[in-house]
């Protein structure tokens, strides 16, 4: 070895060693600093919440926006400028969804929020009075059960000193908080008014903007890693797109027959219990049950009858929907076993929430799908069947194996 090749050698060694003790050193400080570093994340979130909410209103408008585009380029098919035809429709079409979308939320507000607080208002006012009725239900059917009767006389009257005493003043205190959380509202309002413009500019530029991305992505990786890249995010897009949008249309259709059916029934609090219902369909698997306990204990108060009414109607509304309005709907977008679905919302709404059980699912479904590319891409440097049946005991011969020792 020449002087030359050995100080080469002898740079790149003491260059991973550098390499090495940095690594070190950066993990030993998010170990140690990590409360620090987790407030420095939540800071720069909040301050790009705007930007956020944007990303997330031009993600789900977006395919309204290529809906209106389709038939908008054919009403005005007759101008010959082909480029000034597509600008004009993309102006058209991006406007005519985000007055939709707009319309659709602010509808929202306005149609549920007075019904939601209408409903309240009446369920705390009637709690009393239906705690009076239970009790004198309750004498009557087990006046042979003084001690039963007994107890449950002592839960009742615990319920009414409670509203008594201990709701006022937890309303008080909620009264204090009042401007926390007026500041909180407007806040939320804030950033979605700021995201609205956001998601129209994104909207407007995204053509020019995944040209930007793409540009970036030649310059710094190969061609073929960057085509890799494309299909990854291409697949992405389609399990978020695909399971999210399908999913809040699942949903609104599960609200929209729990208030026909709970208005059908003259159940009480319909709107209320339809609106619990639809929301908490939204999240997979549990969201049934998330939503249906509560508005069947809700109705019960009022009414016990009632109450096994909307049990009933909530069990035949999610038959309906886990057999026919959801594969209908979503299909197999996620391409996941039952399992790893019900694994994915259990980390998801762990480690974010609601909204970690919402998208957890199609998360998981775009990283297990990368992790199986990159299986398959091992194996096949290997020479070896990507087909998991191929691996099985019998496949691989470890059934004799096993004859054989015993």
């Amino acid at each position: 070895m020449d002087n030359k090749d050995f100080k080469k050698d002898y740079f790149h060694k003491g260059l991973t060693a550098f390499l090495v003790v940095a690594a070190c050193v950066v993990f030993a400080f998010l170990v140690f600093k990590i409360d620090v570093i987790w407030g420095a994340v939540k800071k720069i979130v909040s301050v790009l919440n705007p930007v956020i909410f944007g990303l997330v209103i031009a993600y789900l408008v977006n395919p309204m926006v290529k809906f209106f585009d389709k038939y908008i380029l054919k009403l005005i098919s007759g101008k010959k400028n082909i480029e000034k035809r597509k600008r004009i429709s993309d102006i058209i079409s991006v406007i005519l969804a985000v007055l939709v979308f707009s319309v659709i939320i602010v509808g929202l507000f306005l149609l549920v929020i007075p019904q939601l607080i209408t409903s309240i208002s009446s369920f705390i006012n009637s709690f009393p009075k239906r705690i009076d009725a239970i009790s004198t239900w309750s004498n009557s059917v087990l006046k042979e059960n003084a001690r039963l009767q007994g107890l449950l006389n002592r839960v009742l009257e615990y319920e009414k000193n409670w509203l008594k005493t201990d709701l006022a003043s937890t309303v008080s205190n909620m009264a204090g908080n009042l401007a926390s959380g007026v500041w909180s509202v407007v806040n939320f309002f804030k950033n979605f008014g700021l995201g609205l413009i956001f998601a129209i500019y994104i909207l407007f530029s995204k053509e020019k903007m995944l040209n930007q991305c793409r540009k970036v992505m030649y310059a710094l990786f190969s061609d073929k890693t960057v085509g890799s890249i494309i299909s990854w995010l291409s697949k992405s897009n389609s399990v978020f797109s695909g399971f999210i949008n399908g999913k809040l249309l699942d949903s609104l259709i599960i609200g929209l027959l729990c208030f026909i059916g709970t208005t059908v029934l003259n159940i009480p609090y319909a709107l209320l219990v339809s609106v619990i219902v639809g929301v908490t369909n939204v999240i997979p698997v549990f969201g049934p049950y998330i939503g249906g306990i509560p508005s069947v204990i809700l109705v019960t108060i009022e009414s016990p009858i009632k109450g096994l009414y909307v049990g009933i109607l909530i069990i035949l509304l999610q038959m309906l929907d886990g057999n026919f309005i959801g594969p209908k709907i979503l299909g197999d977008k996620t391409g996941l076993s039952n399992f790893w679905v019900m694994f994915a919302i259990v980390i998801g709404g762990g480690l974010f929430g609601v909204i970690g059980m919402l998208i957890g699912v199609p998360a998981f479904a775009v990283i297990y799908y990368a992790f199986a590319l990159f299986i398959n891409y091992r194996l096949k440097l290997k020479d070896k069947p990507t087909d998991s049946d191929r691996y099985s005991d019998e496949a691989l011969g470890l059934e004799k194996t096993q004859e054989e020792e015993k």
